[in-house]
């Protein structure tokens, strides 16, 4: 008996050219980039618990940039020392550092796309809890699943197809893959809305 459908990256590819029913040389060639495509709008479209990352590391005395991680997205929230930062731009930040004796950084700041800012300077040093969105590992033929393909296949192939509509002017065809990529998103936003809420808890609809 056959396993259970898991998406790959292989099986992907294969997938698009048989939906799209076209085997020449320049689409399939075209299929790594419509794939990448439909990976950063699925990226950008979803916040999801799936992304969500934390890590813990340390600001050192006197330690006021800090590097974001390798693949971040979106910062979510920081603590120092179990404390809740709070997110000030770069100027008050900078303002801050300066004008502040050493002590519990209190504010953090983007201080740009890879690094992040504290103020006050740290009189000692403290652990820091950082919780952010991540970017997705994209795949290829060396990386073969990522948590797209696990989790909303069918928003990667919908989307996918989507993006080989556009590329081939199928305009006609858009608004179909278009509601088919809409519903597979939507589904997997009314799952994780689910995961915000237990049994006990009433949701209020807007």
């Amino acid at each position: 008996m056959a396993g259970a459908y898991q998406q790959t990256y292989d099986n992907l590819v294969q997938d698009v050219i048989n939906y799209m029913e076209r085997h020449d040389d320049g689409f399939i060639a075209q299929i790594p980039s419509l794939i990448g495509l439909a990976e950063s709008a699925i990226a950008a479209e979803l916040k999801t618990y799936l992304q969500l990352t934390v890590v813990e590391t340390t600001l050192a005395t006197n330690q006021v940039v800090l590097q974001k991680p390798a693949r971040w997205r979106k910062t979510v929230s920081m603590k120092v020392n179990g404390q809740p930062l709070l997110t000030r731009s770069q100027d008050y930040v900078a303002m801050y550092q300066s004008e502040s004796a050493n002590g519990q950084p209190l504010y953090y700041a983007e201080y740009d796309y890879n690094n992040w800012a504290f103020a006050p300077k740290p009189d000692t040093s403290y652990p820091v809890e950082i919780i952010y969105y991540s970017e997705i590992q994209p795949l290829d033929s060396s990386n073969q699943q990522n948590l797209f393909t696990r989790e909303c296949p069918q928003a990667m192939l919908f989307g996918t197809l989507l993006q080989a509509q556009g590329y081939l002017k199928a305009l006609d065809k858009l608004p179909v893959w278009k509601q088919y990529y809409d519903d597979a998103l939507a589904a997997l936003k009314k799952e994780d809305n689910s995961r915000r809420v237990d049994r006990n808890t009433t949701v209020q609809e807007p």
